[in-house]
């Protein structure tokens, strides 16, 4: 499926998330990574002065060459779950491009269980950046587990002597001098989140509206791969889905009433921030709407704030269709999750992990999202994929923690995503 670019987005507030040249908003950031810039474009100015021109070319040629052959291809995507699950999509890609090429993968070790059984990845490495670390440690912890993480990850990558690293995160923190310090030859990734000068191959990051996997082909660009290849390949995020799990049992005894095989409806509520999660009172009204029409709904969701959430939402309902609503949240795990979204007839939920593993199961999702970031970058173009989108003058902002009112988000109504779901084909079938 070919990702197509949209008309340039017109915001009256010309908010941008480009501080310059970099995808940061924060001050002090954007000058740490102007001053890395600076330094290391002098090391690297006065160490190609020392260089002899002849060695120069032999290893710009060399270099050449690994692009066109490669025999070891690392990809780097350290960032959140729904980054690692997008990033998925260019495995089979490279596959089939490079057949005897072997692949491997950094990411976080909360990203684990998505890549572990994944056919196409031969090494993953674990790398778990303090900035991006959502656990409730101290920050001292999270430095701690940073640097060893990191120093581990790089002693086990320089022993596979990779000839190409691909960084798939645009924004800070990236891995550009993680492969630079790995000894990595063909380093290629954008130059947006700095470090730009320890790249051999660095592409400049444009706003525009196509979704991530646009920005991550551009990147496929300097492999010298035709065209035509992506014109044919299935470009969307690759999911390993064990066939062996047909059946989903759990052991609550408040799943008696649920078969958890057959139809229902998902709503996760959570994000990995709560300003981008809808008001607590449309979540009750849409669940009790779902409810008298006679539709099961699954709640997914993690940890006790959104534990509590669901907890409010269900008993708020009434007393006889109570039953018909089940709480999953931290009660099943990854290959669980994988099951009751393949599951489900439509799953309704916010800008999150499940949006894009929903997504790239090709489940039926409607996605209400806030006006933070650029819809068009995370959601992908699907038929069977709708965002809700409120058309605000302020969005996107591209404030990492939004504003006071969200009225983006909030003032989305419960209508809009009953209408959203008569679109689709599964309303004609039996309810349940």
């Amino acid at each position: 499926m070919p990702l197509i670019e949209n008309k340039k987005h017109k915001n009256s507030f010309n908010n941008q998330p480009l501080r310059g040249k970099y995808l940061v908003k924060n001050f002090w950031l954007y000058c740490f990574l102007k001053v890395v810039d600076l330094f290391s474009f002098i090391y690297f100015s006065f160490l190609k002065f020392l260089t002899p021109r002849s060695m120069r070319e032999r290893k710009l040629k060399k270099n050449e060459n690994l692009l066109k052959r490669p025999k070891k291809i690392l990809l780097s995507n350290i960032a959140h779950l729904g980054d690692t699950i997008i990033a998925t999509w260019i495995l089979p890609i490279l596959k089939q491009i490079f057949p005897n090429a072997s692949i491997g993968f950094i990411c976080s070790s909360s990203s684990k269980e998505i890549l572990e059984n994944n056919s196409y990845i031969d090494k993953i490495y674990f790398v778990d950046h303090w900035k991006l670390n959502r656990s409730k440690k101290h920050l001292f912890q999270k430095f701690l587990k940073y640097f060893r993480s990191r120093k581990q990850a790089i002693k086990d990558i320089k022993k596979e002597k990779f000839d190409i690293a691909i960084d798939l995160y645009y924004s800070f923190p990236n891995s550009i001098h993680f492969f630079y310090k790995s000894k990595i030859p063909v380093r290629i990734g954008y130059s947006s989140a700095g470090f730009e000068n320890f790249l051999t191959c660095k592409n400049i990051w444009a706003n525009k509206n196509q979704h991530v996997i646009s920005y991550h082909l551009d990147l496929l660009k300097f492999l010298k791969i035709d065209p035509k290849v992506f014109q044919n390949a299935s470009i969307t995020p690759y999911i390993y889905l064990p066939s062996s799990a047909k059946k989903i049992t759990i052991n609550n005894s408040k799943t008696e009433n649920f078969d958890l095989n057959e139809g229902y409806i998902v709503c996760h509520i959570g994000a990995g921030s709560r300003k981008k999660m809808w008001n607590l009172s449309k979540w009750k009204d849409l669940t009790a709407k779902l409810l008298n029409d006679d539709h099961k709904i699954v709640f997914t969701g993690k940890g006790d704030f959104e534990n509590t959430f669901i907890n409010e939402v269900i008993e708020t309902q009434d007393s006889l269709k109570k039953a018909n609503c089940i709480n999953l949240c931290d009660k099943i795990n990854y290959l669980k999750i994988l099951k009751i979204l393949k599951n489900a007839r439509v799953v309704i939920c916010v800008d999150s992990f499940i949006l894009h593993l929903a997504t790239a199961l090709d489940v039926l999702t409607i996605v209400i999202y806030c006006g933070i970031n650029n819809f068009h970058h995370w959601v992908f173009k699907k038929s069977n994929v709708i965002p809700i989108v409120k058309k605000l003058c302020c969005s996107p902002c591209y404030m990492k923690n939004g504003c006071e009112t969200m009225a983006c988000l909030n003032n989305i109504e419960i209508d809009e995503v009953l209408k959203k779901m008569e679109m689709f084909s599964w309303k004609s079938l039996n309810k349940i």
